[in-house]
Formats: structure tokens, sequence, C-alpha cells
């Protein structure tokens, strides 16, 4: 799979609509055609976040049932409401398809929604496993449609700062780092490696990763609480690196932590708050000295949230707010993939298909370890 760019069916119909426009004294192209799939917490986030997207707009919700997408629709100001995923998925005038439905249909949605020829964004976890989400990423690839995994971590200004200072040498040579993401919420309804662990894997992997050609992350240990469901529960995991790095994380959907993260170095540490995973700041500590006992002040760098970007008032006057933390955020990557169509790339170079499948087989090799 490349990023090269495509004649994507948006930029042919672009063409004519710019044309158009350009004619009639319009100078902007007209905006990328959204469709979101799914009705739950995290679609009614992310309709806030593209009804406020410069360049975006919001054509078209589906549902399990009419009645569903019907709500949803009202509610946000939706003008194409649909009673299946299929029939929002193959509207002609949809350029984008958001894939929020229950996460064990993410793998169909996503080849559906590819069969249409549409761009695809996908929330975490695309798949169960790396043999799945190959399936998907090639599915794109054949029709020459952008996927992107939604792992929004990747596409926050302060994860590019972190990778920033990494590689200034600030710290020294990093050597190991480690992550914690527990929740007591949703233990047995589903997997805590799938729905925290993946947050974890991805920071590992962002701070301790290579380019790709240096090999690839093994796991070294792994322990499992698997809940009477058949879901685990509560994960720990060791994790080496190339380059003689090692990351070790913690994830559990039944107890809590600090949901934080840090980067280890020869020459200091560099700290990630609550939540790591949709960060907005970094604080770097060094340190040397006897024992490594002499630390310098704290530099903190801030990476705000957007400040454009607020909830929004409903179709009948409420303000319900978001549901998520940080929920801001996820304009970051939504005006990922307004670029990346706009541009007909096929993935993201800010998150693709090597280090998504790496963090897949990544999270299937820890689930399998000692089994």
């Amino acid at each position: 799979i490349n990023s090269e760019s495509t004649a994507s069916s948006f930029q042919r119909r672009k063409g004519k609509e710019t044309s158009n426009a350009m004619s009639s004294g319009e100078a902007s192209p007209r905006p990328v055609r959204w469709a979101i799939l799914g009705t739950g917490s995290i679609a009614n986030d992310m309709v806030q976040i593209l009804k406020q997207l410069e360049g975006a707009e919001v054509l078209a919700v589906g549902s399990r049932s009419a009645e569903g997408a019907d709500r949803f629709g009202s509610r946000w100001g939706i003008p194409r409401r649909y009673g299946t995923y299929e029939d929002a998925a193959s509207d002609a005038d949809v350029d984008v398809v958001y894939v929020a439905t229950p996460s064990l249909r993410h793998p169909q949605d996503c080849k559906m929604a590819i069969s249409n020829g549409k761009a695809v964004l996908c929330e975490k976890s695309m798949s169960p496993d790396a043999t799945v989400a190959r399936e998907v990423l090639d599915a794109a690839s054949d029709a020459g449609v952008l996927f992107v995994h939604g792992v929004w971590s990747r596409f926050f200004p302060a994860m590019a700062r972190l990778r920033e200072i990494i590689d200034s040498g600030k710290i020294g040579t990093v050597r190991s780092a480690r992550a914690s993401f527990c929740q007591n919420d949703g233990a047995g309804s589903c997997s805590a490696l799938l729905e925290t662990g993946i947050y974890c894997a991805q920071f590992l992997q962002w701070v301790l990763g290579g380019s790709g050609g240096e090999g690839e992350p093994k796991v070294r240990g792994a322990c499992r609480v698997v809940h009477e469901s058949g879901n685990d529960e509560h994960v720990s995991a060791i994790i080496e690196f190339p380059g003689d790095r090692v990351g070790s994380f913690e994830c559990s959907l039944a107890h809590c932590s600090g949901r934080s993260a840090t980067v280890y170095g020869t020459g200091g540490v560099i700290d990630v708050s609550f939540p790591f995973w949709c960060p907005t700041s970094v604080t770097v500590t060094r340190m040397s000295g006897l024992g490594s006992q002499k630390w310098e002040e704290p530099e903190v760098h801030e990476c705000p949230l957007p400040e454009d970007i607020a909830p929004l008032q409903t179709e009948d006057g409420e303000t319900p707010g978001f549901n998520f933390v940080n929920s801001q955020g996820l304009s970051y990557e939504a005006r990922e993939v307004n670029r990346c169509v706009r541009e007909g790339l096929t993935e993201s170079p800010l998150f693709n298909s090597r280090q998504c499948l790496e963090i897949m087989k990544l999270i299937e090799d820890i689930g399998r370890y000692g089994s």
C-alpha cells in the first residue's frame, strides 16, 4: 500500500464543480461530503466536529433503523437519513464514510464503504487482529481509495511535538517508555486490548519505533486476566523494539489508573499526563550528575485544543456537550482526512498502513502470548 495520488471520484467531481464555481465568481471548491455510519456516543461527538470544520459537510447518516437515522439526523440537522448502513455508504454524493458502528462490524462496514468507492475513516479498533486489518487495507489499496484508522492520537500536535523533542536529543538516547490506560468501565463487554491497549501500543510505537527498516518490535512478555465473557479485561505487556529499546504497558476495563505515559532517556524523561492518548502538553525534565540526581526545572510544552471548535447546539436548542475528554481534538484527524481526499492520497503519511498493521500485530501477539 502506498500514499501516491489517485484520480479519486472526489477529484473528478471537484474539477467539474470547481469550474462551475469559478465561472459564477466563487473561488472556493465545494466541501468534502461525509456520511456517518452509527449514531452512538462517538458519532455524536464527531458530527459536532465536522459541522464546524471548514471544507466539510455532513451530508448523510446511516443507522440500523430508519427511526434511529431520523432521530440522529433531526438532532444534528443532517439532510439525508438512511435506515441501513449500506444505503448511506452508497450515496453517490458522499466522499468520505466515517465508520462509527459497533466495533465488531468495523471490518465489514469498511469493506462495504470501500466497495462503493468511498474514502473511509474508521474508529478504532478497525479489526480484531492483523489478518483482518490487512484484508481491509488491501481492499482500499485495490480500490484506490483512502483508508485511515482512527487512532486519533497520531494527529495531535502534542504528539508531533513529543517526537520533535525525542529527535532533538534533549533527553539523550531514548531507551524505554511505558503507558497505562485503565478504566473501570466496560469489563467483559469487549477486549481491553482493543479498547484501551491499542492507545498504549501506538504510543510505544511512536516513541520507540523507527522508520520501518530496523526490524519489527517483538512481544517478550504478557499477562492477561480474562473476564467470564471470554474477553480480556486486564493486560500487561513488555515489548522489545529495534535498537535495544523496551516498552511496557498496562490496560484494563476493570480498574483505574492515572492514564499517563512516560519516555525515558539517558539524559532525562518526558511525561505525558492524563489524557496521554489525546494530549495537550508534554513535560521534559532533564537529569544528570551522580545517580542522575540533578534535576533541571521541568519544561512544559503546551499544545492547546483548537479554539474554533466547541460543543454545538442541537436543532431542538440543547447543548449536550462532548461525551469524551478532549473530543475537540477529533478535528485533527478529520482535517487530515479532508486534506488527503482533496489531494487524492490513499493513506495518510501521519499514520500509514505499515504503522497501522504493526500495531494490530502487536495487539494480536499480546493476546496470544502464552496461549
